[in-house]
C-alpha cells in the first residue's frame, strides 16, 4: 500500500529563501529539476516551502514507480544521458552558488547533491599525438598559407583540420563529400567532464576510403549543426551538381 506522502518529491536546496531566489534562477532550477524527473505529463509543481529553497513537486500515482526507479539510476555507473544531464547541471548551479541539495521522496532521502563540496575538474592538455582520423570530408578552403580542412566521423562527430600543403588541399577538395582516412599530428585536451577534444589535427597525409551510402552520407550532413543542407529540398540533387562542378 502507497504510503500517503509517497508521490511528494522535494528538492531542498541551501542557496536562497523562498524570498531571496531570484526568479530566473528558480525557473532554472525548476527546468533542470523537470528533466530529471521525467514522465513531464505527469509531474506538478506543488509550490515552494521554507528551509532555505525547497522546490516542492507530486507525481500522479501510476507514474510513482517509474519516477522512482528513473531516479534510482543517478546512483549508479551506467545511468542514461538524459538522467546525467539534468543532475550534473544542477550540481553545477549548486556549485556555482555554493550550495548543495537534498532530493526526498517523502521523508525519505534519495539523491544528495554534492555541490559546492564536488572536486573541481580540470582541464587537462594540451596533449599532442600523431594519429588517424577517418571521415567525410564537408569543406575545404583558407585564402592564406594554411587551408582549412572539416570532417565529420562516422558518429556525426566534427573535426577541424588545417595543412599548409597546397597539393594535399587539392586531394583533399578532389573528395568533397567522400571518405578518407587522413594522418597528421593531433592537439588534444581533456574537458572538465573527461571528455577528450580535438583541438587542431594538422593534417600530412590523405587516403581515400570505401564510400559509405550516399543516402547515410547526406543524413550525416543534414546533423551539422549550423549547415543548410538540412533546408534543402533534394540534397541529392545538390550534391551531385557539386560533384559535376
Amino acid at each position: 500500500m502507497q504510503k500517503m506522502d509517497d508521490d511528494l518529491f522535494n528538492l531542498r536546496i541551501t542557496a536562497y529563501t523562498p524570498e531571496t531566489i531570484p526568479m530566473n534562477r528558480l525557473a532554472e532550477y525548476m527546468l533542470q529539476f523537470a528533466a530529471l524527473m521525467g514522465s513531464e505529463t505527469h509531474v506538478h509543481f506543488k509550490g515552494l516551502k521554507k528551509g532555505s529553497t525547497v522546490l516542492c513537486v507530486r507525481v500522479e500515482q501510476e507514474d510513482v514507480p517509474k519516477v522512482g526507479e528513473r531516479l534510482a539510476k543517478v546512483n549508479t555507473g551506467d545511468a542514461p544521458a538524459d538522467i546525467v544531464r539534468p543532475f550534473k547541471a544542477l550540481n553545477d548551479m549548486l556549485r556555482a552558488d555554493n550550495a548543495r541539495a537534498t532530493l526526498k521522496r517523502g521523508s525519505a532521502q534519495i539523491i544528495k547533491f554534492p555541490g559546492c563540496d564536488s572536486p573541481v575538474a580540470q582541464r587537462i592538455g594540451p596533449v599532442k599525438e600523431y594519429g588517424e582520423l577517418d571521415g567525410m570530408v564537408i569543406s575545404v578552403g583558407g585564402k592564406d598559407n594554411t587551408k582549412h580542412i572539416r570532417l565529420i566521423g562516422h558518429d556525426g562527430e566534427q573535426y577541424k583540420l588545417t595543412t599548409s600543403s597546397i597539393e594535399l588541399a587539392k586531394e583533399l577538395g578532389n573528395n568533397l563529400f567522400s571518405y578518407v582516412r587522413v594522418t597528421g599530428m593531433g592537439t588534444w585536451f581533456r574537458n572538465e567532464d573527461g571528455v577528450w577534444e580535438l583541438e587542431n589535427f594538422i593534417t600530412q597525409s590523405c587516403e581515400p576510403l570505401e564510400d559509405g551510402s550516399l543516402i547515410e552520407a547526406v543524413a550525416a550532413l543534414r546533423d551539422v549543426e549550423g549547415d543548410d543542407w538540412k533546408n534543402l529540398p533534394d540534397p541529392l540533387a545538390a550534391w551531385r551538381e557539386l560533384r559535376r562542378n
